[in-house]
């Protein structure tokens, strides 16, 4: 199984960086044609890092959480507009510098461990750790595809998965 979760983790690094090319930082605060109840890209890109921090978290990491405030997962955010959010680059650097270390301990769980109790508050969604990773899986995959759309709405090229 965890095979299998890291090719989903390792496909995400991939994806999140290739989602998110060629959006200038101003693009990236702007809801595709001023919809309110679609959030922006940046908002999406940095709600996604902090899921990344909950993956830390259950991994035995203790991630500084940057920016827990403006991207909260579990409902606790929401996109803001005309708001002095960090920048698109800055969200991405921190997510790039978080996927080694967060990969490295990843790989070291052991079946054992992936049947212990998440830690909390992430006990909501899943009732163990290897529960949680396949969810948060699947969480980032969602608001990857999600950016995607939002690529054709902003007339940008599809992602691309190479």
């Amino acid at each position: 199984m965890k095979n299998f979760l890291l090719s989903q983790f390792d496909l995400h690094q991939r994806l999140y960086n290739h989602v998110l090319e060629d959006f200038p930082d101003e693009e990236t605060n702007q809801r595709l044609y001023g919809n309110t109840q679609i959030n922006h890209v940046k908002y999406l890109a940095g709600h996604l890092l902090n899921s990344q921090y909950g993956l830390a978290l259950m991994a035995g990491l203790n991630p500084e959480v940057k920016w827990n405030e403006l991207f909260a997962v579990m409902g606790q955010s929401e996109a803001k507009d005309n708001f002095p959010y960090p920048t698109i680059e800055e969200i991405k650097a921190e997510w790039n510098g978080l996927y080694q270390p967060l990969r490295q301990n990843l790989a070291k769980l052991t079946p054992e461990t992936l049947t212990y109790p998440p830690p909390k508050p992430f006990n909501q969604v899943a009732t163990s750790s290897g529960e949680l990773w396949a969810f948060i899986n699947h969480h980032i995959a969602y608001h990857i595809g999600q950016i995607g759309i939002l690529r054709k709405g902003f007339g940008k090229k599809p992602m691309r998965y190479e």
